[in-house]
């Protein structure tokens, strides 16, 4: 009896142990969305005391899928996903924060060509410092996120 509760303990904790390391690494999807640096490009105007700086809110602060639904029906696939992306400015910015975006993303491919044959990127929810001024930047965040789909779906057409 002794021995099985032994075992028992031992197994909770390596289940603990591995639910907890799965928790925080990102799934495939998150690191390749991470890859692409769908943040890279994102500037933003900040006024304080009347005086305008460009800040780049241009650093990767996280990725986390929250869903996704994937659907294959001869050569048409459709994908639909609801993700959260955070980007935040660097350490050496002289106005710091960042923002997170919840967006819901849609996709239809030919899986014959290979062709995306519809895409739709809507976000659905802002926060962080800039949230606000997410909405202004929805065109190219939307975009940052189409190239990174396409660029990995172009790899899985490679092999």
């Amino acid at each position: 009896m002794r021995k099985c509760l032994g075992l028992l303990t031992a197994g909770v904790l390596l289940l603990q142990t591995c639910s907890f390391a799965n928790a925080q690494a990102p799934n495939a999807l998150e690191r390749a969305i991470g890859d692409a640096q769908p943040c890279r490009s994102l500037k933003t105007k900040v006024s304080s005391f009347g005086i305008s700086v460009e800040v780049g809110v241009d650093k990767l602060d996280s990725v986390k899928i929250e869903n996704l639904k994937l659907s294959v029906n001869g050569d048409a696939a459709e994908a639909s996903a609801r993700g959260t992306l955070a980007c935040k400015t660097s350490d050496e910015a002289l106005v710091k924060g960042g923002f997170s975006a919840t967006a819901e993303v849609r996709l239809k491919v030919d899986l014959a060509t290979c062709k995306t044959t519809d895409t739709s990127i809507e976000i659905v929810k802002t926060g962080g410092r800039f949230g606000d001024i997410v909405k202004g930047l929805e065109t190219e965040i939307s975009s940052a996120l189409r190239r990174s789909l396409e660029k990995n779906l172009a790899k899985l057409c490679e092999k």
